[in-house]
């Protein structure tokens, strides 16, 4: 009886063994964890499928300064993957300097770290193809971190005001080689766009203000909304052949742009593409041009002469309010140009070819 006694009890230490080694349990923020009984730890969770789960918002996760999420956590007895951190998941943690994060993570959520002043650096597992909006948005003790080569997006604002980072050009989507800028844009000079980019995407270089020289490769065929927007000290640009579009905003108050050419492949310039390009003088408008956005060159009082292509049909308003010096012709007639509400206000002259 006795010794039948004592094996039942070593089976149970047995299993009390395994069962905590199957948990490795190294302190309260989950240090060193396997497999973590929710029960066990402070992190919450949310499912996604039947065997995954993802780490969701919990206003408690500002008491901590270090936070290691496991790999896989046991939820009424069932083991799932954490693949997902959630938007909003750590937001306002400013207190949080260190977080480890596993490599079964997929996707970082929107502004999933939005606000966490005191995170110092962070490493992004390999299987990770998502960065989202706003994700490190003011992370502005941040100075370092890895992007994995996996990662195939990585949306707007996601390292806005991360001015500790060393700016750097990477990829954030692969599919169109689009390239965005993370870092302190203030430090930037002059920058190479490697040879592959095919877009230059929104605000990719966005107040860049001490950007004076940027080379574009041939192979780039649209340049995004507010690209260049707020580049002061850019002063010369050379716009390859091949690209077919100007998004709206893309020079903005590139104030110290003299001069540009846009290459024959161009067939629109967008809303607001050059305005107040004060130092602009002279800028050519291809005969391929069927549309001159709202506001495109409002404020170039320095350009002094444009020729508007036949093929152009529409003109949008204000698109040449205030260039006070600018005698603009147009190779067409009046009827056959959808013209704008004060698309030449306060020019010097606008002379139509055709009747």
């Amino acid at each position: 009886m006795a010794k039948k006694l004592l094996a039942s009890v070593m089976a149970f230490a047995l299993c009390l063994f395994v069962s905590a080694a199957d948990m490795v349990v190294k302190g309260k923020n989950g240090e060193g964890w396997k497999i973590v009984d929710q029960s066990e730890t402070f992190l919450r969770f949310e499912f996604v499928s039947d065997s995954t789960v993802e780490v969701t918002k919990d206003s408690s996760y500002r008491n901590h300064d270090s936070i290691t999420i496991p790999e896989k956590v046991r939820i009424e007895g069932k083991v799932y993957t954490v693949t997902s951190i959630g938007i909003l998941a750590f937001e306002g943690c400013s207190n949080l300097n260190n977080i480890n994060i596993p490599e079964g993570v997929t996707n970082i959520g929107a502004s999933a770290f939005d606000g966490c002043k005191s995170l110092t650096s962070i490493k992004i597992p390999d299987g990770v193809t998502s960065i989202g909006y706003s994700t490190f948005k003011e992370c502005s003790s941040l100075n370092s971190i890895n992007i994995p080569e996996g990662v195939t997006s990585i949306e707007e604002s996601a390292f806005y005001g991360c001015n500790s980072l060393e700016p750097k050009l990477l990829v954030y989507d692969k599919g169109t080689k689009c390239y965005g800028w993370i870092g302190n844009v203030e430090k930037c000079t002059d920058v190479v766009i490697p040879d592959g980019v095919t877009s230059i995407g929104s605000s990719a270089f966005k107040e860049c203000s001490s950007l004076n020289s940027i080379y574009i490769p041939d192979g780039v065929t649209s340049i995004g909304y507010s690209a260049f927007k707020g580049c002061s000290s850019l002063n010369s640009i050379m716009i390859p052949e091949g690209v077919t579009s100007i998004g709206g905003s893309a020079f903005w108050r590139c104030s110290s742009l003299t001069s540009i050419k846009i290459p024959k492949s161009v067939t629109s310039i967008g809303g607001g593409a050059f305005y107040y390009c004060e130092s602009l003088t002279s800028i050519n408008i291809p005969e391929g041009v069927t549309n001159i956005g709202a506001s495109a060159f409002k404020e170039c009082s320095s350009l002094t002469s444009i020729k508007i292509p036949e093929g152009v049909t529409s003109i949008g308003e204000r698109a040449f309010y205030g260039c006070s010096n600018l005698d603009i012709v147009i190779d067409n007639s009046k009827k056959k140009v959808e013209v704008g509400r004060d698309a030449f206000k306060n020019c010097k002259s606008v002379k139509w070819l055709k009747d």
